[in-house]
């Protein structure tokens, strides 16, 4: 069906009213994430979602809410969020200051919107690296945690953190995941002792790539 100049017409009714949707799951044993897009009307979306709800039937994985616990329980067990809190400290925080999400000192996790799974799954590289050199093999689940497992939630989590309408991804979720892969091999008490030993090494790369990230912001055009 071709869509005329500046319409997006419903591949299933044909309304010229359509928009793009992405529609994620997971292969729970191999994990990885399957992601297909399609083109759906308001009325189309709603009957789709409604369906999709109806053929769930596995038990594998997490749920979405325990997939944000797990998560969770890694980074205060090892440490992470008490790194997070002094990057915020410091100026150098990866979240936004315009998420709902945020507190004094980064991500408060009581807050009555809560957190995304992309969210929850998001390292920044010099953290990861610092992991990665206490547990290589915590580092690469944290790598794929981050690049398979957050995909689906991006767009929920650029309305969190207020990013403006026209500066979001144009393509919504269809249907969040039911179930996720769980993250295997993370132990946050095994690598707390070695994590903090490097913190101040982690801190001051934060410093040094927002240093450069403010120098390419004074010279790059208007």
């Amino acid at each position: 069906m071709n869509n005329p100049p500046g319409k997006l017409l419903c591949e299933r009714c044909g309304n010229p009213s359509a928009r793009r949707y992405q529609l994620f799951d997971f292969d729970i044993l191999q994990g990885t994430n399957r992601e297909q897009e399609v083109l759906f009307c308001i009325s189309c979306v709603r009957r789709e979602r409604k369906r999709i709800k109806t053929q769930f039937t596995t038990t594998d994985g997490l749920t979405r809410r325990e997939l944000i616990a797990e998560l969770d329980r890694f980074f205060a067990d090892s440490g992470v969020f008490d790194i997070c809190a002094r990057c915020h400290q410091q100026g150098t925080g990866c979240c936004p200051p315009t998420c709902r999400v945020m507190g004094k000192a980064g991500c408060d996790p009581n807050n009555n919107f809560g957190k995304t799974v992309f969210c929850a799954t998001f390292v920044c590289s010099a953290l990861l690296n610092a992991i990665s050199e206490c547990d290589p093999k915590m580092g690469r689940t944290l790598r794929w945690v981050k690049s398979e497992l957050g995909a689906p939630e991006f767009h929920i989590y650029e309305m969190i953190t207020r990013v403006p309408a026209e500066a979001r991804d144009p393509v919504r979720p269809l249907a969040l995941p039911q179930r996720y892969p769980k993250p295997a091999g993370l132990n946050g008490e095994r690598i707390r002792e070695r994590l903090a030993a490097l913190v101040e090494e982690v801190l001051e790369v934060r410093r040094l790539w927002s240093e450069e990230e403010k120098r390419e912001k004074a010279i790059s055009p208007a």
